[in-house]
């Protein structure tokens, strides 16, 4: 499952999704469905998102290297206690994310991070109303 909202469409012009299947009978099943209750794209949808796709790779790329520098400096920050983020070597699966990033510019972690607040919950909460 795939937001094309996000990444493909990109412009905040288009809201669809995408499902992708290694199982032709779920497809089969889920086709049906989808033709006889008429969610797929409307036509004018699946341009806005075709036209957003052409700017994808730079898009992502971009979006890898800023997370990758914020995750860097979130790491390095004395309040922040863990950061989750693919593209820095203190992430479990690093190596996978680089071997997964070969032949591309990109920072081996996507756009998203995640990140734990030192302290306990009262503090989490404190700097979660501040943002």
């Amino acid at each position: 499952m795939h937001s094309v909202t996000k990444y493909i469409g990109g412009h905040s012009d288009v809201v669809a999704g995408a499902l992708m299947f290694n199982d032709a009978k779920l497809f089969e099943t889920l086709y049906f469905n989808i033709k006889s209750m008429g969610t797929m794209i409307a036509p004018f949808d699946a341009w806005i998102a075709l036209k957003g796709s052409k700017t994808l790779a730079l898009r992502v790329e971009r979006a890898s290297q800023n997370a990758l520098e914020v995750a860097k400096m979130l790491e390095a920050h004395p309040k922040i206690a863990k950061v989750r983020y693919p593209g820095l070597p203190s992430h479990p699966h690093h190596e996978i994310a680089l071997r997964n990033r070969a032949n591309t510019n990109c920072s081996g972690g996507s756009g998203m991070l995640s990140f734990y607040v030192n302290g306990d919950l009262a503090q989490t909460k404190k700097f979660l109303s501040s943002l």
